[in-house]
């Protein structure tokens, strides 16, 4: 059985080289890219019990990295390296009382990284939140399979986002991402015992734009039962979608239209709404939502300004709108609260002659605008 004693770092072996101890004539060196073997002629004389070999990366300071316990094994495997990178070993025998002799010397380079992907491109899918990556096989078959990495712009670095474990799986689609952002991407294989490549050229992609803001939202205030939004049409949209909300703080969405207008149909007089609009285009790709606009529907007309100047034949009423909506007015005559004639009037002016002495008449006058909407009454009461 051949024993191998790994020890720590350390120096050259404890005892003193002896000038009469045979030693190594001649060290070989096979590279690979993180493994060197080395090997040797056997020194096989009485007094030799084995071989020290030793390890140094400046040419100064060694460690012992083997005791080999025969004289027969002629070969060593140094694993566990660095690609490109130079290494420099000593190889001594030592007798049965472990005293060695003169070291041979060795600098051996392990062999590069493997080389990167020969090629990495967009694959250009245009679907809203993807990239897809297309790339070109590893031609060398020690490839086992490849890391996907994209740059981390919080941390400053490259992550690892997925393992593709097959050396022909030549794509990756990237899922979840931000509308409009700049993504890069690159590429590192890994060989079937651990090794890494060179990354390949990193490739920049940007998710599909959002189409552009509603920023001349308009919404009525002077209609009745209903409110209008206006706004220009945005190109390449294929549809809008209005967001509305009762108070101004969380928002629903209301409708869906293919036009650059819409009317919201609404029971309430003197009802206010509060709106915000998005665009999406043909990738499904909704738009940030425009600011918000408040639209009403029309409030009731005033209650009209009523002033009398009565006699004893007549009662005169001069009517006014204070906000001039009023295009009539509504005269209810009551008396012991029955409604006993009604007017309408167009004019600013009635007058009542039809009245009776010792009576007590209530008048309630209301407005009416060009939609039909009625005022509250204004009540007036005479005495006779």
């Amino acid at each position: 059985m051949i024993i191998l004693l790994i020890t720590g770092c350390t120096n050259n072996p404890p005892l003193k080289s002896n000038p009469n101890v045979p030693k190594v004539k001649e060290l070989r060196s096979l590279s690979g890219r993180n493994a060197i073997a080395l090997e040797w002629d056997i020194v096989n004389k009485p007094e030799i019990a084995g071989y020290y070999i030793q390890r140094s990366e400046d040419a100064k300071k060694y460690k012992t990295i083997a005791k080999i316990k025969s004289k027969y094994v002629g070969h060593f495997t140094d694993t566990d390296l660095i690609p490109n990178k130079i290494y420099y070993y000593k190889i001594s025998t030592f007798t049965k009382n472990g005293i060695p002799s003169f070291a041979k010397f060795k600098k051996v380079k392990t062999l590069d990284k493997i080389e990167p992907i020969p090629f990495i491109a967009n694959g250009d899918l245009k679907v809203k939140g993807i990239i897809k990556i297309i790339f070109r096989p590893h031609p060398n078959e020690r490839v086992k399979g490849y890391y996907i990495e994209r740059f981390n712009d919080l941390k400053g670095k490259w992550s690892i986002i997925a393992n593709i474990k097959s050396r022909l799986s030549a794509e990756y689609i990237d899922k979840g991402l931000l509308d409009g952002k700049i993504y890069r991407y690159r590429i590192i294989a890994y060989s079937w015992d651990g090794l890494t490549s060179y990354p390949s050229k990193t490739i920049t992609i940007q998710t599909l734009q959002k189409p552009k803001m509603i920023t001349d939202l308009n919404a009525t205030t002077s209609l009745s039962k209903k409110i209008k939004l206006n706004w220009q049409k945005i190109p390449r949209v294929v549809k809008y979608k209005i967001y509305a909300s009762d108070n101004g703080n969380s928002y629903y969405l209301l409708a869906t239209t293919i036009n650059n207008s819409y009317v919201d149909f609404v029971s309430k007089n003197g009802f206010k709404r509060f709106y915000r609009i998005s665009s999406v285009d043909e990738y499904g790709i909704e738009s940030l939502m425009s600011q918000v606009v408040m639209g009403s529907t029309l409030p009731l007309p005033a209650v009209p300004i009523v002033s009398i100047e009565k006699n004893p034949k007549n009662i005169k009423f001069i009517l006014s709108s204070p906000d001039k909506r009023a295009v009539e007015f509504v005269i209810n005559k009551l008396e012991n609260n029955k409604v006993i004639s009604r007017i309408n009037s167009v004019q600013g002016n009635y007058i009542d002659r039809y009245i009776l002495p010792k009576h007590k008449y209530t008048y309630k006058i209301f407005a009416i605008d060009k939609n039909g909407l009625i005022s509250k009454p204004a009540e007036v009461e005479v005495n006779f």
